[in-house]
């Protein structure tokens, strides 16, 4: 099928019009487009100097960036073809500045400092030299990057496929998924491009960093100043983000920071489907993975809702799962026998419920998303008997000896 562009009369006529139009202008774009798609692009983005067809982003030409990346394609590799292919095809196809993935050499970052460990591997924040590609500058023919002078830093944080021994390409789609497409639609976490340790050998995601940390960090720091109304927000707020058709919504920092790490986790299901491999970073992810897919079977959008339910109930009482139990084998095995979380902190009759419908051992009978984003959303609207179980769990936890956070 041919591409469909406007011509150089159409062009001549509409390249000086620059930012707000006016209604006449409006109405001469409107005559001089008509494919639909084109005319939107127009309004939003205006013209490509060089190729002359409406941009896909501000100051961004997916045709021209594409051809630009193509001819740099030599000049890079990770050392990995499965992730050349997928740093390359995010370049051609990067509708815009968020879209697009590189191959970061480690030496572009300094002052890497170790910041959290978590179920997939360990974050480090670092400063990224160059900064991420903003557009491309035809005047200097080099692309034009957010650090543009010395005193505008890009902080970054190093995310790691710590122990993957096994990467595909379907792995990386689903991380796309939940990790690139959220920050390609305008969510506040980036994902930049991948590195590698040149001393642990781990390839590195680099994103966009959280000032306030993750969300275990948030709850470490703020639970007891947490009230239900809160924590309720925060569930609201991860079910969205989990929920395709949301994707194009602003998540705040922290909720987004989660999203970014249940996505990831994923890159542990290998890992965890051996349990004789003993140490910390699987122990930490399992409470998370679904019974099913401890079993061996493939990760879905029911084992989501399943992870969710985990971290809801961690959101409310503000502890780690599982937090007494030591070894990993077990600790699977009992999952799997229905083992689920537990502790003295009362949670409200009407949260616990669908905490426990996200986490019940058959994939089907646990909420659709959507279903789980209504339900919350109507408990937010907080009616007399939500009200009342708040109440009543306060109570109850007041006279609680065990410390409310770790």
């Amino acid at each position: 099928m041919e591409e469909i562009k406007i011509d150089d009369d159409v062009f001549n006529q509409l390249k000086e019009l620059h930012g707000q139009l006016t209604e006449e202008q409006n109405l001469l774009i409107d005559k001089l487009i008509l494919n639909d798609e084109l005319k939107e692009r127009f309004k939003a983005f205006h013209l490509c100097d060089e190729c002359k067809q409406p941009n896909t982003g501000n100051d961004w030409c997916q045709s021209c960036n594409a051809n630009r990346f193509k001819l740099n394609f030599k000049n890079w590799s990770s050392g990995n073809d499965i992730i050349d292919e997928f740093i390359q095809k995010a370049q051609l196809e990067a509708k815009h500045y968020r879209g697009v993935l590189e191959w970061i050499d480690y030496d572009r970052f300094e002052d890497v400092k170790y910041l959290t460990k978590g179920g997939f591997g360990i974050t480090y924040k670092a400063i990224w030299k160059d900064g991420n590609i903003c557009n491309w500058d035809s005047k200097t023919n080099k692309w034009q990057r957010s650090n543009f002078d010395e005193d505008q830093m890009t902080k970054v944080a190093l995310k790691s496929m710590q122990n993957l021994q096994d990467i595909t390409i379907e792995l990386l789609r689903e991380i796309e998924l939940h990790v690139v497409t959220p920050g390609k639609n305008g969510g506040e976490i980036c994902c930049y491009g991948i590195t590698k340790d040149p001393e642990t050998n781990n390839f590195l995601f680099v994103m966009s960093f959280v000032e306030n940390g993750g969300l275990r960090h948030h709850l470490d720091k703020n639970f007891n100043l947490m009230d239900w109304r809160q924590k309720l927000t925060i569930l609201k707020d991860i079910a969205n983000g989990l929920n395709e058709n949301h994707y194009d919504n602003k998540l705040n920092d922290i909720n987004s920071a989660y999203i970014t790490d249940l996505g990831l986790c994923q890159l542990a299901i290998t890992e965890l489907k051996s349990f004789h491999n003993d140490n910390k970073e699987m122990y930490e992810v399992l409470p998370y993975v679904a019974p099913e897919v401890l079993k061996g079977e493939k990760y879905t959008k029911e084992s989501n809702i399943y992870g969710f339910g985990i971290i809801a109930f961690e959101v409310c009482t503000g502890l780690p799962p599982y937090q007494n139990m030591s070894h990993e084998e077990i600790l699977a095995s009992e999952i799997c026998k229905g083992l689920r979380p537990d502790n003295d902190y009362k949670i409200p009759q009407l949260i616990i419920d669908l905490i426990k419908s996200c986490w019940d051992a058959d994939p089907l009978k646990r909420p659709k998303i959507e279903e789980l984003c209504n339900e919350l959303v109507n408990l937010c609207n907080y009616n007399s008997e939500i009200s009342k179980q708040f109440e009543e769990a306060d109570k109850i936890n007041e006279k609680l000896s065990i410390p409310l956070t770790p």
